[in-house]
């Protein structure tokens, strides 16, 4: 087997949670995949591997790591999902990111928060930036406005 090294807890964490199939992709997969994440050399070959095999294609902050998707999934599918399970409206759901594929979900919720470790893609486009994750940055964000609630 490969050994695979984090450099994330939460992600380190989640690997314990939800087993990752890693393969050289020589033969095809025999499993059902939810996302197929793969490093690149240009953004070119994503975009023509995603459409040729109808899939939703997430770039991330390494500009040569890509991930592809079933169109029908993403976080703000869930979030949508979820508004509709609660009754609660999406504009007033609160949304934190930090990367490129966070930035579809920060600008459909009510309130979009960039961490402070986020890329500036983000930030731009976030309606406010808290602290970094390091420094709770989320947990500092919702004591500020939920207090005197």
């Amino acid at each position: 087997g490969k050994t695979v090294l984090w450099n994330s807890l939460h992600i380190a964490e989640s690997e314990r949670l939800y087993k990752a199939v890693y393969c050289d992709y020589s033969e095809p997969l025999t499993c059902g995949a939810n996302k197929i994440a793969v490093v690149l050399p240009k953004k070119e070959f994503a975009e023509l591997i995603a459409d040729k095999n109808n899939c939703k294609l997430q770039c991330y902050r390494n500009e040569d790591m890509y991930a592809f998707l079933p169109r029908s999934s993403g976080k703000v599918q869930a979030i949508r999902a979820l508004s509709e399970r609660s009754g609660i409206p999406v504009t007033e759901f609160v949304a934190f990111g930090d990367d490129l594929n966070d930035i579809e979900m920060l600008k459909t919720c009510g309130t979009g928060v960039a961490v402070g470790n986020a890329i500036d893609e983000v930030k731009k486009v976030a309606d406010h930036i808290t602290l970094s994750n390091d420094e709770d940055g989320v947990a500092v964000y919702l004591e500020k406005a939920t207090a005197g609630r």
